[in-house]
């Protein structure tokens, strides 16, 4: 990377997605080609997952989280209880939404810190839900049981990390009742593109537009770990060769970043965005606009 594309992308990244530990760090066009990805990844997650929530805590991350529910829930079966996957749960944001809303739980992270924070916040949540916590990737679901669930999602790009994506989704088909629904988030290519597009050589910019890959290129050089960045017609292609129907895609967020952040103070202007980003954010013109993709999908 030239010495120019930090600095942009320092800058791109503040308003196109976050300043946590997880975003704060550039995207680098590299090579996919790292055995120790599962490893890295953990370890960075290990490490943050005490500061996890209270880094997510802020105007711009509840209204994501809000707009990210608010579509899900739109694909939850009516059938409860049942049994839903929390995959890539990190600290269990989704699946104690889940709990409160009747379903017995799989929460699933390669993270035994974030694993740990789940257990936790679930058990101060006081109900009586049947829980499991399974430490792993969504490529190695194999303590789940064949046709286990009435619904899944993975949130926080889980599938985005992924070393081999399609194996994912096999294995997300695999657990997945007949019918059953899920609903997943990934990190949008077209915002990496974004950002690489102001680097003085192209190289970067050309190999994310070829293979869709780039590195999470965190502050400690060892916990670095590669990504895989999709755009729309990629992921319902790779749903659809898995064994998926498309039911819902969508951009997150299209209209309100953080750079926007001090507009979701007013309560009544922000109900107003929320509107406004659920008109457009199903639109594909204004997927250009947004860091993320939520695909929900069904299983045929």
């Amino acid at each position: 990377m030239d010495p120019a594309g930090p600095l942009f992308l320092n800058v791109f990244i503040a308003i196109f997605f976050d300043n946590s530990p997880r975003h704060r760090s550039f995207l680098e066009g590299r090579p996919y080609a790292s055995s120790m990805v599962q490893k890295s990844n953990r370890k960075f997650h290990d490490r943050i997952a005490g500061q996890y929530d209270r880094i997510y805590d802020s105007p711009y991350w509840r209204f994501y989280r809000e707009i990210s529910w608010d579509h899900l829930k739109k694909f939850l079966p009516e059938t409860r209880p049942a049994t839903a996957g929390d995959l890539g749960c990190g600290t269990g944001w989704f699946g104690l939404r889940l709990a409160k809303s009747g379903f017995h739980l799989i929460f699933l992270d390669p993270s035994g810190g974030m694993l740990a924070r789940a257990r936790e916040n679930l058990e101060a949540l006081n109900r009586p839900i049947e829980a499991r916590y399974i430490q792993a990737g969504l490529e190695d679901m194999g303590e789940i049981e064949d046709q286990s669930l009435s619904f899944a999602t993975a949130q926080g790009d889980p599938l985005s990390f992924c070393k081999n994506p399609r194996r994912a989704l096999l294995e997300l088909r695999r657990i997945l009742k007949p019918g059953a629904t899920c609903v997943l988030s990934v990190d949008h290519r077209v915002a990496g593109l974004k950002a690489l597009s102001q680097g003085k050589t192209p190289g970067p910019f050309l190999d994310l537009l070829k293979t869709g890959r780039t590195e999470w290129k965190a502050h400690r050089s060892e916990e670095g770990f590669p990504m895989k960045m999709f755009d729309a017609h990629e992921l319902q292609a790779l749903a659809k060769k898995t064994g998926f129907e498309t039911l819902s895609l969508i951009g997150k967020t299209c209209l309100v970043q953080r750079s926007n952040e001090a507009w979701l103070e007013d309560p009544l202007q922000r109900k107003r965005l929320i509107r406004a980003e659920e008109e457009v954010h199903g639109l594909p013109p204004y997927f250009g606009l947004a860091s993320h993709l939520q695909i929900a999908l069904r299983r045929t």
